[in-house]
């Protein structure tokens, strides 16, 4: 027996008892073939071997002595035998030309059909239609590289749970038409190269693709070089995050829609429109490339490419790559000709002064809605229409009274129109105009009738507007008599000639806001631009003044204006007069107030409530308070010296001076503030009070300010009795945040040792939460003088402080 073995040829090897699987696999080397069957009996066939489940052709192949396998056969009786992986079954079959009785591999448990005809490159023709593919969760790789298949037919796949189709068809380079129109694609994360190489499909519908979970598309249809056409217009790419040789070498596509993209959270974009060249014009107006770090040879080689179209939203400030990025594009140009001496990188990706361009501008109406978009075609459809230009009716106008609704998309921001000619005339149902902040005004130069009998328009921000070219404001807000309010303080009339009936009949505005830049200086016709406005009030008020309709009155000197002088929360704040006055100013703590410039109020007003028992708080108002009868003291600091640990103030006796931060300590148990004054100037700009050697300095407030850990870690604020560190409060508590709220004061220790000087400074005397934050100073602080004799409150002069077990002096000046 020894010496027959010893004989057998080296590849065939004699197997003597067949396995329990029963399963096998032949070779007959005189026709090169493998063939799947199954055995019954107790010896195996020469060159013979047992298939074991998640077993490879290759290794079944090398146990038969590498053999070239040419043909693969698979016997109906093998249809029994069911594997439950396929991975890499036909691998590297390199002379493989057919596989007959395919049908008979049953699939019905499989779950891995990746690599499985992995580089199948004689492959002619490949019959899987029967395959039960229920279980699959994934094929990538499956037909990579099978280069010789002209058809493939992929129709009855069941893909409902593959989750990878990353190179299921890549370098498939001779199949002309694949249909994947029946992929349900809802758990698929990556198509990473799905189609790369497919460089004879002349078309491929992937519209019905479902992309809500894929993060990867590098490569998906590169080289797809014969494809005319793609549309991917229903991908949905929030969630992928590189694109990378996307559509790298489709350089027969003559146009690609991908304006519906979301690349919000794309990282790499390099290569991916390589060589794409024969588009002439690529839509990019929905791009935001904020996480975007990688953009070489993005656009290059399309020589073809004469625009690309984006918005502000295509940035390249996080870009660290982008070599080559415009290589060859000459016919590109946006505000810049492409030249071949000029920077190829990330130079000009920009609209101003770069190889950008906006978007074709239109409108469309549909269901009650008139929506300002850029499109990404210059055909228009269903009741779409361009833009009107100098004094040509708009399209829409039929709709007009069918109108309830304007949107301005987000991809208008970079349209530019020349003309708002009667743009809203007449849309009596108007009643909510949405994201006008992205209609960008800077070239237009008429808005006659703009807004012109939008008579149930109750609110609308202009305050955007740029009117800087606008010749022409004629009848602009005609006859708007539900608006009560209108800021046009960036209104730049300095060319506009004709204002006639601008606000006419606009009987329920009260205000306008308006700035030196609204001048009247080249108006030929302002007639009844204020009539019958008859709540309006400015300097003077309509109602006392009806015969004062022209555009001489278009002023907040002497006129129906108000200047805009600051914000108090979402109210605006106006005033009137040379002096510039407004009526009455109202502080909250729960208002951030702004001035944009000096002015004064004919009443001004603050209160607080503070919590029973506060003693010691800050001040800071943009208005003079005077101190006489008022509940508490107030003080300004003067110095703090931690070696004598001392705390020098000095008390104010008079009034505290507008914007003056100070410390205030409450008397009796007032816990009640309350400030009201009479034609007082308020002040710009908060100041600051520092000690004379400026190591510390008191830092008022008109606004909420959010500390920081890191960046405000000598800064102290007062609550309670105690000076507290918003930073340590943040790093050593559970405190997540530390804010102080309008019309306080903050203390700033500049000092070499902010530490050390923090230690020792509290206003009542007690123990600080700079010193230990978990301390609570409950016990009352004692006054006394020099002498020893106890004091009921703070007095001129030297004070001795105890609280607890803490002493230290206050001198009050």
């Amino acid at each position: 027996m020894l010496l027959m073995l010893f004989l057998l040829p080296a590849n065939m090897v004699a197997q003597t008892s067949a396995s329990s699987s029963k399963y096998i696999a032949t070779y007959e080397s005189s026709t090169q073939t493998l063939t799947f069957k199954k055995f019954v009996g107790e010896t195996l066939p020469d060159n013979s071997v047992v298939v074991e489940d998640k077993m490879r052709v290759d290794a079944i192949n090398k146990n038969l002595g590498n053999g070239t396998i040419v043909h693969i056969v698979f016997d109906k009786s093998f249809s029994t035998y069911k594997p439950t992986s396929l991975s890499y079954f036909f691998n590297r079959l390199t002379k493989l030309e057919t596989i007959t009785g395919l049908e008979y591999l049953n699939t019905e448990k499989v779950t891995d059909m990746s690599y499985m005809f992995y580089n199948c490159v004689a492959l002619t023709s490949l019959d899987v239609t029967k395959f039960n593919t229920a279980n699959v969760k994934n094929m990538g790789n499956m037909f990579y590289s099978c280069s010789a298949l002209t058809s493939l037919d992929v129709t009855k796949f069941n893909t409902e749970n593959v989750a990878n189709m990353s190179y299921m068809f890549y370098s498939c380079s001779s199949l002309k038409s694949l249909d994947v129109t029946h992929f349900n694609t809802a758990n698929v994360k990556n198509m990473t190269s799905m189609f790369s190489g497919c460089s004879s499909l002349t078309s491929l519908d992937v519209t019905h693709f479902n992309t809500a979970n894929v993060t990867n598309m590098i490569s998906m249809f590169s080289v797809c070089s014969k494809l005319t056409s793609l549309n991917v217009t229903n991908f949905n790419t929030a969630n992928v995050k590189s694109m990378s040789h996307m559509f790298n070498s489709c350089s027969a596509l003559t146009s690609l829609d991908i304006t519906n993209f979301n690349t919000e959270n794309v990282t790499n974009m390099s290569y991916m429109f390589n060589s794409c060249s024969s588009l002439t014009s690529l839509y990019l107006t929905n791009f935001n490339t904020e996480k975007v770090t990688n953009m070489e040879r993005m656009f290059s080689d399309c020589q073809a490419l004469t625009t690309i179209y984006t918005s502000s939203e295509f940035v390249t400030t996080q870009v660290s790559k982008s070599s080559g990025m415009f290589t060859n594009c000459e016919k590109l140009k946006g505000e810049e000709v492409w030249k071949k001496y000029k920077a190829t990188d990330k130079t000009y990706a920009k609209i101003e002064g770069g190889y950008f361009s906006v978007g074709i501008p239109m409108v469309k109406y549909a269901d009650g809605t008139l929506t300002f978009f850029l499109a990404s075609k210059e055909t228009l459809g269903e009741n779409e229409y361009e833009l009107n230009g100098g004094k040509n009716l708009p399209g829409w106008m039929k709709h007009t009274l069918g109108i309830t609704k304007v949107v301005f998309d987000t991809s208008f921001a970079n349209a530019r129109p020349t003309s708002c000619y009667k743009w809203f005339y007449w849309c009596e149902n108007l009643k909510q105009v949405e994201g006008i902040k992205n209609l960008n005004t800077k070239e237009v130069t008429n808005m006659v009738d703009m807004f012109c009998e939008c008579r149930y328009l109750s609110s609308l921000d202009v305050s955007g507007f740029n009117t800087e070219k606008v010749t022409d404001m004629s009848e602009m807000f005609y006859d708007c008599i539900s608006l009560k309010l209108l800021d046009i303080a960036k209104f730049n009339t300095a060319n506009v000639t004709n204002m006639q009936g601008m606000f006419y009949s606009c009987s329920a505005l009260t205000t306008i806001y308006a700035s030196d830049k609204f001048v009247t200086g080249q108006v030929t016709d302002g007639s009844n631009m204020f009539s019958n406005c008859t709540n309006l009030k400015g300097f003077v008020d309509y109602k006392n003044n009806s015969d004062k309709t022209d555009h001489i009155f278009a002023n907040y000197k002497t006129g129906y204006f108000s200047k805009l002088v600051g914000k108090n929360g979402d109210e605006k704040i106006g005033a009137t007069g040379e002096t510039l006055a407004a009526e009455k100013l109202v502080l909250a703590d729960d208002k951030d107030f702004v001035a944009y410039e000096p002015f004064a109020a004919k009443t001004a007003s603050y209160s607080r409530t503070m919590k029973e028992g506060t003693i010691w708080a800050t001040l800071c108002l943009p208005f003079e308070v005077t101190l006489d009868g008022q509940n508490f003291r107030a003080f300004k600091l003067l110095s703090a010296d931690d070696a004598t640990e001392t705390v020098e103030l000095e008390e104010i006796k008079t009034s505290i001076a507008a914007g003056t931060p100070v410390i205030i300590k409450m008397k009796d148990g007032a816990t009640q503030l309350k400030f009201s004054e009479a034609d007082k100037a308020i002040a710009k700009d908060v100041q600051t009070s520092k000690t004379a050697n400026s190591n510390y300095q008191l830092q008022g407030l008109y606004t909420q300010k959010m500390f920081s850990k890191d960046t405000d870690n000598n800064c102290y604020i007062v609550k309670g009795d105690k000076l507290m560190n918003p930073a340590k409060l943040l790093q050593e508590t559970t405190t997540e945040f530390v804010d102080s709220k309008s019309f306080r004061a903050y203390m700033v220790d500049n000092s070499s040792a902010p530490a050390a000087g923090a230690r020792m400074f509290s206003i009542s005397g007690g123990t600080t939460a700079i010193e230990q934050l978990e301390t609570t100073a409950d016990s009352k602080a004692e006054y006394y003088d020099l002498q020893g004799r106890r004091l009921p409150d703070l007095q001129k002069g030297v004070n001795i402080v105890k609280r607890g077990g803490k002493t230290m002096k206050v001198i009050i000046k």
